[in-house]
């Protein structure tokens, strides 16, 4: 996984590499798909049968970027809403 092998390789220069992997995230380019039967058909398959929003993935992004997250690397965060489980 290029995330661990990074933290690997920039963890002894200080530098921390983790990954925030989303779902279904609802966004301008893809906003009317929701809409059609195939998009319709996706979101029945989400455990809660709702597409994510760009906003759904600033907590995971602010824990990393905060100093209190200096002993996290190599990190691979899945936040799709239970979709990969």
């Amino acid at each position: 996984h290029m995330t661990r092998a990074m933290a690997l390789e920039w963890g002894r220069h200080g530098i921390n590499v983790n990954a925030i992997c989303p779902g279904y995230i609802d966004t301008e380019i893809n906003h009317h798909h929701w809409d059609t039967e195939q998009g319709r058909k996706l979101v029945d398959m989400l455990p809660r049968k709702r597409v994510g929003q760009p906003q759904d993935l600033d907590t995971a992004l602010l824990m990393l970027c905060a100093n209190e997250s200096h002993f996290i690397n190599g990190a691979v965060i899945q936040a799709d809403d239970g979709f990969g489980v």
